[in-house]
């Protein structure tokens, strides 16, 4: 999530004010900012994630194929008077994509997915008083999924008789963001902030064929609600150059309990939808974060997150890693 700064910070509320990355942690703390400030950049990726798994042959490492991801991030604002902001952030809120082999033991769940996203998210922000201002946005959000998978044909699970299935669909859902900053004192500052569920109503075309020749296609499709977002951050300046951030973020994946694709016409002409339960849990993400000013223009930053995951051993989906994470990061800026 987010930019690599805010990564390298770990951290809902930033410690340099003078970023416009601000507008992702939380659309208040644009007050913070003067005139018009613009900030772009892309966060680069090369996941690695290996599944194992127990065989009757014994048990197997099944390694995923690491690709580069390259989520973006820009951010504009604008102060239009002492008392209003204007802004504008463009960022990927999800994504991500894994590639076993096509033969391998989880293959009827997944083979190859790609989940991609980008969000357009203009606010406006209002200093109510000197040290509380007030925000709210609406987030447009684009969210392509792309699916490859086996399907047996006979019952049998063998890798001879399966069935190859591909979906694909993208869809444009729209929600809304409210945002809270409070400047307690010169050196210390909270932020509250929620980003809503987005409902999204995927549609695109699916297409099953053997290894001779096509067995069927058509229209397929499904709703996915991504979830409701919780922030709450604080910044401390320790020192005159020693800034200390700590956060926490809640995120409501509950609303992810099944996943429901339908066919039209029906897949092998027999099933018009397929469900598979999901119930993910709501996490907790516990985020720390610091920033050394070594100078005026050059910064040192380092932190840790610990990220809990929301699916649960029982619906363990291989399209997700399905542990919890220690996030530990260093920049330089």
């Amino acid at each position: 999530e987010g930019s690599a700064r805010g990564n390298a910070m770990g951290t809902e509320v930033t410690a340099d004010p003078a970023s416009p990355s601000v507008l992702y942690n939380n659309a208040a703390g644009m007050t913070e900012l003067e005139g018009t400030q613009v900030e772009a950049g892309a966060t680069f990726i090369r996941p690695s994630q290996t599944v194992r798994t127990e065989t009757l042959a014994g048990v197997d490492d099944n390694y995923a194929d690491s690709k580069w991801w390259t989520p973006p991030n820009a951010y504009a604002t604008h102060q239009l008077n002492e008392k209003v902001w204007l802004g504008v952030g463009v960022f990927s809120r999800y994504g991500l994509g894994v590639d076993y082999e096509d033969d391998w033991a989880g293959r009827y769940n997944c083979q190859e997915a790609t989940i991609e996203s980008i969000d357009i998210n203009p606010s406006v922000a209002f200093k109510v008083l000197d040290n509380l201002s007030l925000a709210a946005g609406v987030r447009a959000e684009w969210f392509d999924f792309e699916l490859y998978q086996a399907v047996s044909s006979d019952g049998t699970h063998s890798s001879l008789t399966d069935l190859q299935a591909h979906l694909c669909g993208d869809s444009w859902g729209v929600g809304y963001n409210l945002g809270a900053f409070f400047k307690a004192t010169d050196w210390l500052s909270f932020g509250l902030s929620y980003d809503s569920e987005i409902e999204q109503e995927v549609e695109g075309d699916y297409d099953v064929s053997s290894p001779l020749a096509e067995v069927g296609s058509g229209d397929g499709g499904g709703d996915i609600t991504t979830p409701g977002i919780l922030r709450l951050g604080a910044s401390a300046k320790a020192t005159e150059k020693l800034t200390v951030n700590a956060g926490i973020v809640y995120t409501m994946w509950s609303s992810y309990d099944e996943l429901t694709i339908d066919f039209d016409p029906a897949l092998l002409g027999a099933v018009p939808s397929t469900t598979s339960e999901k119930d993910w849990d709501d996490v907790l993400r516990y985020q720390l974060g610091a920033e050394y000013a070594l100078n005026p223009s050059w910064k040192l930053r380092a932190g840790y997150v610990f990220d809990e995951t929301p699916d649960p051993d029982e619906n363990v989906d291989y399209i997700v890693p399905g542990n919890d994470r220690h996030l530990i990061s260093a920049g330089v800026g």
